[in-house]
């Protein structure tokens, strides 16, 4: 067998191993613990969809549809269940994974040993730290697609010039779904796409500027389908005021923040925030890429030869890593949630570090073809790499099965599997407190046996919204989840969102109102936001009982 073969057999292999691995960890994170507040909000927004509501005309969110489109996919396949649930994150951390080794490979040709270590870290910390679908890894997932397509676009040496064109255009339709995941990942990355574009065709600006306009084409193209399905199937009204206005009102209040903050650079490690191997890895692989992109810079006003390829490698190492520092500190979420590109970054600097004595960019080329010291720097930028790897997944992995990121999961341990249909191999966090209550699992299994037998409407208020789909009940009110200054206004009581609430209770003919007395952020401020809500559940409908948490109320019968 030739040795060609023999190497592709065992590249293969390797992709496969570590699909696999990105499959396994996020299936078994995200079977670990529930956090209501958080993740109820995708499960139930796929289950409207598949429900057949539409997005913004049957219930509004702060940001765009797409991750509620994808994960549906996942129910109609597998069933309403959260087996699916995380199934549909799984199989995004896989994809993200092969994507990861794609974009390092065109950056990097062959770059093959560097892309391995991108998609391990890809593979542990993209989406296991979350562990169930969430907008933020959609939105992320989205821009390693877009910046790969565009990359292969400018940086990859075959294909016509339709072909280049057509993954330019595919490009800005990727960038536009990743706003539509979440808006502000999205607005973040767009910088980073006519940067590569002009860069990468260095020094010919009019491809460059081809390849932008093509992006610009497939973005503009993308944005005039989107305004036309809103216009003619779902609500331009409901979009412009909780995904635009709603939305941009609580991004400029974190920005400021952030700005106040001396833009998060007054403490070192990139703000302080996330495992410090990680930092560590974030810092040196910039250190390379930075001092890459300013050699190619100085040469390149020199009108000396440039390596654009080295030159858009260095620039998205460094941007992704800017990226990831701004995203964490105005989110103001656990920073382990938003280090998605931990691993393109490392390939990247490491490749760098690696190819930058053979740069056709640097003055040093000639001597370093006869150095003795190149197979040395080799192997200590391989042994590097291996220590950076081994030990940043292993902090992954700890993040991600103590479920770090889960605020109400603080080094629980994990109870038997649940055994109720739906809930099947979802563990239990014990404890898992709000409040200083700690709500049991059993509560939770018997609360959803109780609804599927009463074989009616009901409403949950306010967080544990994932048993409209488990009980297979429409969703029966417009908010996907209740969060004062995101879903609706911050202080301003909003009347005609507390009217379509009560409307579409009895639109639904709602009998059964669950009402968490232990909640996160609590449960009084949000109910007191909605006062025609409060009135009518509390007028209309009489105490059952409790189940752990949840207070049952019910219409009595033959009220309307």
């Amino acid at each position: 067998m030739r040795l060609s073969r023999v190497l592709w057999i065992l590249d293969a292999a390797a992709i496969i191993v570590l699909g696999a691995l990105a499959f396994v960890l996020t299936f078994k994170a995200g079977m670990r613990g529930f956090f209501p507040f958080d993740q109820s909000i995708v499960f139930d927004g796929s289950y409207r969809v598949l429900s057949g509501q539409v997005p913004y005309r049957d219930f509004v969110m702060p940001f765009g549809p797409m991750t509620f489109w994808l994960h549906a996919i996942s129910f109609r396949l597998l069933g309403v269940t959260y087996f699916a649930y995380v199934f549909g994150s799984a199989t995004i951390n896989v994809l993200a994974v092969f994507t990861s080794i794609v974009m390092v490979r065109i950056f990097l040709p062959p770059g093959r040993l560097v892309s391995y270590a991108a998609a391990a870290l890809t593979a542990v910390w993209f989406y296991p730290p979350f562990g169930t679908p969430w907008v933020d890894q959609t939105a992320f997932f989205f821009s390693m697609l877009a910046i790969t397509a565009l990359a292969a676009a400018t940086v990859a040496g075959q294909g016509g010039k339709l072909r280049r064109d057509v993954l330019a255009g595919a490009s800005g339709v990727l960038a536009l779904l990743a706003f539509l995941s979440k808006q502000n990942a999205g607005a973040f990355m767009l910088p980073i796409y006519p940067l590569v574009a002009i860069v990468a065709c260095l020094p010919d600006y009019r491809t460059g500027l081809r390849r932008l306009a093509a992006f610009a084409v497939g973005l503009g193209a993308s944005i005039a389908g989107f305004a036309v399905w809103l216009v003619a199937a779902s609500s331009s009204t409901n979009f412009m005021r909780y995904v635009i206005r709603l939305s941009s009102e609580l991004g400029q209040r974190r920005l400021r923040t952030f700005v106040r903050n001396w833009l998060g650079i007054a403490r070192p490690f990139f703000g302080g925030r996330g495992p410090i191997s990680v930092r560590v890895v974030i810092i040196a692989s910039v250190v390379v890429a930075l001092a890459a992109l300013v050699i190619g810079l100085r040469r390149l006003g020199r009108k000396q030869a440039v390596s654009p390829r080295l030159l858009a490698a260095s620039l998205t190492c460094v941007y992704l890593a800017l990226f990831q520092h701004v995203f964490i500190n105005t989110t103001f979420n656990q920073p382990e949630n938003s280090f998605a590109f931990l691993g393109v970054i490392l390939a990247i600097g490491a490749g760098l570090l690696v190819e930058l004595p053979e740069a056709s960019w640097l003055s040093i080329r000639r001597l370093a073809r006869g150095a003795h010291w190149r197979p040395a720097l080799v192997s200590v930028v391989a042994v590097a790499v291996v220590l950076a790897v081994a030990v940043a997944s292993a902090v992954g992995v700890k993040v991600s099965m103590a479920r770090v990121v889960m605020d109400i999961l603080r080094y629980p341990m994990f109870a038997e599997p649940f055994q109720q249909a739906g809930l099947k191999g979802l563990q239990w966090g014990e404890p898992t407190r709000m409040g200083g209550y700690s709500i049991e699992g059993k509560d939770v299994a018997d609360l959803l046996t109780y609804l599927r037998g009463q074989h009616q409407n009901f409403f949950v208020f306010p967080d544990f919204t994932i048993m409209y789909g488990l009980a297979g009940v429409p969703s029966p009110q417009p908010l996907l989840w209740f969060h004062e200054g995101v879903t609706y206004p911050k202080r301003v009581y909003d009347a005609a969102l507390d009217q379509w609430v009560v409307s579409d209770l009895k639109r639904n003919n709602v009998r059964i109102v669950v009402i968490e007395q232990v909640a996160w952020f609590n449960t009084g401020p949000r109910i007191d936001a909605f006062p025609l809500m409060k009135a009518y559940i509390y007028g209309n409908f009489v105490r059952l009982g409790q189940i752990g948490t949840f207070a049952i109320y019910q219409k009595p019968p033959g009220s309307n």
